[in-house]
């Protein structure tokens, strides 16, 4: 693949093969972040319906929910049981007989028409298991700081859409219009593509510096003015230095409270899944002894502090309960959704990656490790598919 015409062909080998390891960690990164995703769309889902009572015709799902879980659960349990038959009595000697294969789809599908209608019979079981689990994970677990399951789905669906963007532009698969380079002499071609990528790269990189000082501003409340230093009456733009100094230090907040949900996630966990209601068993000496186990004062004002605190229980009264859920003291933000702010550093990060994916990629066509002609990822995909 190598013209020999550039001396450092070491240094071309080694960032091949370092791209392609670096390929193969995203592909695996790919691979985890969906199955996650497949995992919390399914529990959510399953939640959703399992939570839902079936009082009338206006609000089926739950049931619909619990008829095709029992349809499915029926019809592999006739699927193995046919298939454990067959098995004992012909040895599996024909498994192209048609009567035996009509008789086994027969028995499997009756299976699951008789599961969609036994779906019925449990249509109010576990609804307040479900509901208390559900909720607990949605208001006072630490999913809550990122909007939930749903907002977990939503982060890790851009994940996976910027790990398919970071492998497709390894792979000189990304979108790009090559008009330019079908009509430069074919001599001219290979610097063609070296200064398209360079300049992806730099566009690239000048997206990161933009989104990073968005997020500061936007997300992380960091200022965009100041007093001048030599005029106190004039406003002047404010420093990197100022705007990461604050969001360095809201980032360090954010930190601790997610370290303080998980404490008290802990705590939850154990009794949500014996079927304790969770916002009804966190009394209040049980709140101020969890407030007094840290050190809120190294990020949050003392009197906003002392403000969260719950006036001790009277003991001639029923007790009063406290949600477990963090609260952030004095500055007026919600705890639901305040961990999303920084999961939008995603998006300059993975752009930051797409400027590295770039100049490699430019590095390589230059190197000669890598054809600089529109047509070659097609014909790579055609050699795989012929394969």
């Amino acid at each position: 693949m190598s013209t020999g015409k550039f001396p450092a062909e070491g240094w071309a080998a080694r960032l091949e093969r370092i791209d392609a390891a670096w390929q193969r960690i995203e592909a695996l990164l790919c691979t985890a972040v969906v199955a996650a995703e497949i995992v919390s769309l399914t529990l959510w889902v399953s939640l959703r319906g399992l939570s839902t009572d079936y009082v009338d015709r206006a609000n089926s799902s739950g049931l619909v929910y619990r008829s095709i879980v029992t349809g499915a659960l029926f019809g592999i349990a006739a699927h193995w049981a046919t298939r454990s038959r067959n098995r004992a009595s012909t040895g599996l000697s024909s498994p192209g007989d048609e009567r035996e294969q009509r008789r086994r789809r027969i028995a499997v599908t009756a299976a699951i028409v008789i599961g969609l209608a036994a779906g019925r019979g449990w249509a109010h079981a576990g609804v307040t298991y479900a509901s208390n689990v559900l909720n607990w994970l949605q208001n006072a677990s630490v999913l809550m700081l990122i909007g939930g399951l749903r907002g977990l789905v939503t982060r890790l669906t851009l994940w996976v859409a910027l790990l398919g963007a970071s492998l497709a532009t390894s792979r000189g698969k990304h979108i790009r219009i090559d008009v330019v380079l079908r009509s430069v002499p074919a001599r001219l071609s290979r610097a063609t593509a070296v200064v398209g990528q360079l300049a992806a790269a730099v566009m690239c990189a000048l997206a990161v510096v933009g989104f990073l000082d968005y997020i500061s501003i936007a997300a992380f409340r960091a200022p965009a003015v100041a007093p001048c230093a030599n005029d106190a009456t004039k406003s002047c733009e404010t420093t990197p230095r100022e705007k990461l100094a604050a969001v360095t230090q809201r980032v360090a907040a954010d930190f601790f409270l997610l370290e303080r949900q998980l404490s008290l996630d802990c705590q939850s966990l154990p009794k949500v899944i014996t079927g304790t209601p969770y916002d009804g068993w966190m009394t209040a000496s049980e709140w101020n002894d969890w407030l007094e186990s840290a050190n809120w004062t190294s990020h949050f004002d003392k009197v906003a502090v002392d403000a969260l605190r719950m006036p001790p229980s009277d003991p001639s009264t029923p007790p009063s309960y406290r949600i477990p859920q963090v609260a952030v003291p004095g500055t007026g933000e919600e705890a639901r959704g305040l961990c999303v702010r920084e999961l939008t550093f995603v998006f300059p990060l993975g752009l930051a990656v797409l400027s590295l994916k770039f100049l490699v990629r430019a590095l390589l066509v230059l190197a000669g490790r890598v054809r600089s002609d529109p047509e070659a990822a097609h014909e790579e995909e055609d050699l795989a598919r012929a394969r």
